[in-house]
């Protein structure tokens, strides 16, 4: 790796870590979604700030969209991810079928749904509407993560490293990243914040593997930008929720962050991994 991109790579990630640490301990202490959304922003800002710094320029960000020949994959990033999500959730419910109680559900009782038939209209009508609509309210946010973790260090990784290589130490960084919050509670809550942490960088390594393909397929962060709004749009209508009435087991399922709810995208990330490792240089774009 060269000396010039080693030196921007560093000066990326102090950019990007230190901030987060601090709003990390702001969000514990006020609670603000406001900070979550200038945390997920942190990686946009830490790229540019990088760039005016190392006086490497913009060109490379992979802002263009690049639509000719890849809608199939702006349309599978928006879409696949709930299919991918309750794919898992169904595993899980079939190995722990006590679990299953839709009547009882939080979704349920927060409803005031008394009968079978209400619920079920009442998905049928909530699950199209939240597809379509909840990734649209995270677009910005999920930008600010894209353009830093796939629109600046994954090429700079991939200067050196082969595609794939790329993608799981991009994928693993940004799991590290979220660290500090998930230490404290987001996500896996504050039983077993080690435990938490580790299991976030698995599950970050497992997206960015899936992030990573999209982004050398279509040469644009357009389509990471969309799977990871809606993946965090998922989590609006959680199979946990709208099925079970106990508190779920976060590190197992049946909420995607767990190991059985999350199977789908480890199943697809390792078809996608075996994919890119196949890649010869010349079918790949140029990052």
């Amino acid at each position: 790796m060269k000396k010039e991109t080693r030196k921007s790579i560093i000066i990326f990630l102090i950019l990007s870590f230190v901030p987060m640490w601090a709003l990390s301990y702001i969000y514990y202490s006020m609670n603000e979604d406001a900070v979550l959304l200038v945390m997920m922003l942190l990686p946009a800002i830490a790229s540019v700030i990088t760039r005016i710094i190392t006086k490497e320029g913009f060109s490379g960000m992979r802002i263009k969209p690049c639509f000719k020949g890849n809608l199939k994959w702006y349309f599978a990033s928006y879409f696949a991810p709930p299919f991918i999500a309750y794919f898992g959730a169904l595993i899980f419910f079939l190995i722990f079928a006590s679990s299953f109680s839709p009547m009882q559900s939080v979704f349920a009782v927060q409803e005031s749904i008394t009968s079978v038939s209400e619920y079920l209209k009442t998905l049928l009508v909530l699950i199209p509407l939240a597809i379509i609509v909840n990734p649209l309210m995270g677009l910005l946010q999920c930008f600010g993560e894209e353009l830093g973790w796939r629109g600046y260090l994954l090429p700079k990784l991939g200067e050196r490293l082969s595609p794939l290589s790329a993608s799981l130490i991009t994928g693993a960084i940004w799991g590290v990243w979220h660290a500090p919050i998930i230490a404290m509670g987001y996500n896996y809550g504050t039983d077993n914040p080690i435990a938490g942490v580790f299991a976030m960088i698995v599950f970050c390594t497992v997206l960015g593997v899936i992030s990573g393909f999209l982004t050398y397929k279509v040469n644009s962060i357009w389509p990471a930008v969309l799977f990871h709004a809606s993946i965090n749009g998922i989590d609006r209508w959680a199979p946990s929720s709208l099925f079970m009435f106990q508190k779920p087991n976060l590190f197992i399922g049946p909420d995607l962050s767990g190991i059985i709810g999350g199977l789908g995208f480890i199943i697809i990330g390792v078809v996608l991994g075996i994919i890119m490792m196949r890649w010869k240089k010349n079918e790949i774009h140029s990052l």
